[in-house]
């Protein structure tokens, strides 16, 4: 085996080996507002889903240059946000949304992506993502040596283009969900084209649990 010890690594290089192997990561799109009322947007993937009751996700800012980026500036002046689900219909503004703007620059405004008023938080909802939600901060966490900033939040109210969720059974359609997601290596990603399933097992003497 290939064996690495992160102490003798440097950090870029300790992010090339998780960022390739932890894969694919799905990817919030996050719209925030700054101080003085831009609109920012920008893309994480490091994020996923927390828990429920009440339901949280959470996603983790890493600052390239010792500097907290301009979503968790924003953050820290206004803790609300809305994290949006690429799809590939939208993937080009989002990489436009990656670009290291100066801080203030509306990266909504620059990538040309339309907006509506959320109805919970102040931040806007990007109305060309499949799934939007609207959240509350509960807690960032800071972590390691940088530190990274794990942002952990409360969904308030969630969002679905039309169609793509069963009303009745709360049933999402991954394919018409089409999210995309990280791969390993700069500008790397990838589709939901491939599914199979497998059922839970059935192991004799080992009682069956939902979940």
């Amino acid at each position: 085996m290939s064996t690495f010890d992160p102490a003798k690594l440097l950090p870029h290089q300790q992010y090339k080996l998780m960022s390739s192997t932890i894969i694919p990561r799905p990817i919030a799109l996050v719209t925030t507002i700054g101080p003085d009322g831009t609109a920012n947007a920008a893309p994480f993937s490091l994020f996923n889903m927390v828990g429920v009751d009440p339901p949280m996700l959470m996603f983790s800012m890493t600052p390239r240059t010792g500097h907290v980026k301009d979503t968790g500036r924003n953050i820290e002046h206004l803790p609300e946000f809305v994290v949006h689900i690429v799809d590939e219909a939208v993937k080009e503004k989002m990489n436009i949304c990656s670009a290291d703007f100066p801080y203030g620059t509306s990266e909504i405004e620059f990538a040309g992506l339309r907006t509506e008023p959320s109805m919970l938080v102040r931040p806007p909802r990007l109305v060309e993502c499949p799934a939007q939600f609207e959240c509350k901060v509960i807690d960032i966490v800071k972590v390691g040596r940088r530190p990274n900033h794990i942002v952990i939040g409360e969904v308030l109210m969630m969002h679905y283009r039309p169609g793509i969720v069963d009303e009745e059974k709360l049933y999402v359609d991954a394919g018409l969900l089409a999210p995309i997601g990280r791969l390993e290596g700069a500008g790397m990603y990838t589709r939901v084209t491939d599914r199979f399933h497998m059922a839970k097992p059935e192991i004799p003497g080992v009682p069956a649990t939902s979940g």
